[in-house]
């Protein structure tokens, strides 16, 4: 019985390449991995976490005073043009008022903004763009970068497809 050689060389053999293509997949799938995870990195993540958390009690009695006041307010958003309604009856109002303006998952979209009091607790602020989507609200008195015995912060959350107006309250602290 005469066995018959192939006489092809390795590389032009079909078993060769495919035990080849295998773990060459996973490694550019890995690779690619890697690329994805190096440019997209996620940045809900605070990286000053031991400041954060000293500053912790700081916010969190913002949040109480406000509750003491029982300080509510009306958030509107009408185009690109923002409205908030603190109401009447309060004892002093903020000469400004700072709003931030979160995106859930994309920090370069958060916006500060600081409203400007038009008179009897009314404050606006025009933006360059419409906004969309979802967004966390944190309204609080401005005072700069000093810290008063007045003041406050309110939280909330908003979904601009939805609706336009929110009522942020420190009732549900």
């Amino acid at each position: 019985m005469a066995v018959t050689m192939d006489s092809k060389p390795w590389y032009r053999q079909f078993w060769p390449w495919f035990l080849i293509v295998l773990p060459g997949t996973v490694v550019v799938a890995g690779l690619s991995t890697v690329v994805i995870a190096v440019r997209h990195a996620d940045n809900l993540v605070v990286d000053e976490y031991y400041k954060e958390g000293l500053a912790i009690n700081r916010k969190l009695s913002l949040d109480r005073h406000a509750a003491e006041q029982d300080i509510t307010a009306r958030l509107a958003m009408g185009g690109s043009r923002i409205m908030v309604q603190l109401p009447l009856g309060l004892d002093r109002y903020p000469s400004e008022l700072q709003l931030l303006l979160q995106h859930p998952t994309d920090r370069e979209q958060d916006l500060r903004l600081v409203l400007a009091n038009q008179g009897a607790g009314h404050y606006t602020q025009t933006l360059d763009a419409p906004l969309s989507g979802r967004w966390y609200i944190t309204l609080k008195s401005f005072t700069g970068d000093t810290a008063e015995a007045d003041d406050w912060r309110l939280k909330g959350e908003i979904n601009l497809n939805k609706t336009a107006q929110l009522e942020l309250s420190s009732r549900s602290l």
